[in-house]
């Protein structure tokens, strides 16, 4: 039972000296510095970074012409790019992406 006492004593002391003497590190006066504002929109290259999205495939012949058309589809004012990496497939994933990327290149897209 004394030990207890003891260790309640510690923690109520610590707390005391973190409250009243610990230069205040609970006053809500520090702020982090502001977010940069978000550029506006633009097109071309301008102050948005390029994006490169590297999708992983393996047997996707089924899922790509749903998947990647909405990839390469995507609106973005900066340089966008998407890297394909076919995993040794066997069901033609390679080929379905080449024309799915010559189709979306055709119409002007990434």
């Amino acid at each position: 039972m004394l030990g207890f006492a003891i260790v309640c004593a510690v923690s109520a002391a610590a707390w005391i000296y973190l409250v009243a003497a610990h230069g205040g590190y609970w006053l809500t006066s520090q702020r982090l510095p502001g977010a940069r504002p978000v550029p506006p929109r633009q097109t071309g290259a301008g102050p948005w970074p390029a994006v490169t999205a590297v999708v992983p495939a393996r047997n996707e012949a089924d899922m790509l012409p749903v998947t990647l058309p909405a990839l390469l589809g995507q609106d973005y004012p900066g340089e966008f790019r998407v890297v394909l990496v076919d995993d040794r497939s066997d069901d033609g994933t390679a080929g379905i992406a080449a024309g799915l990327a010559a189709r979306s290149a055709g119409d002007g897209g990434a």
